[in-house]
């Protein structure tokens, strides 16, 4: 009796094609998994990123300063990032570098004093 690589062998030796039969899966060999809720995501109220909820209101809160300042370093790193594809090694010149520093600085002071002042507190 033949062995299946045997049988592969002699199916490449006289030209015929091969093929292989597989058993499907029945319900027996499928593993269920059942969610069980988290008993923090029940305590907390809120709406979850990316779900639709129009009974909750939505309310702005004041900026945290790391936030701020995470935020500030996206934007340089972009700008610095833009720049060194249209502007080439220019971007990293002390002036243009400063340029970029400053602007973003005063931008992001100016948004964080704007949001801290309109929002309630």
């Amino acid at each position: 009796m033949n062995d299946d690589g045997a049988a592969q062998d002699d199916a490449a030796a006289t030209g015929d094609t091969f093929t292989e039969e597989y058993e499907l899966a029945t319900d027996a060999d499928v593993i269920r998994i059942e969610d069980e809720p988290d008993s923090d995501a029940a305590d907390e109220e809120g709406a979850v990123a990316g779900s639709f909820a129009p009974d909750l209101d939505v309310t702005p809160g004041v900026p945290k300063p790391e936030n701020v300042v995470f935020v500030a370093l996206g934007v340089c790193i972009a700008i610095l990032a833009f720049g060194r594809m249209f502007l080439g090694a220019e971007i990293y010149a002390p002036m243009t570098l400063g340029g970029v520093v400053l602007a973003v600085a005063i931008g992001t002071a100016a948004l964080y004093g704007f949001f801290v002042r309109t929002s309630d507190a």
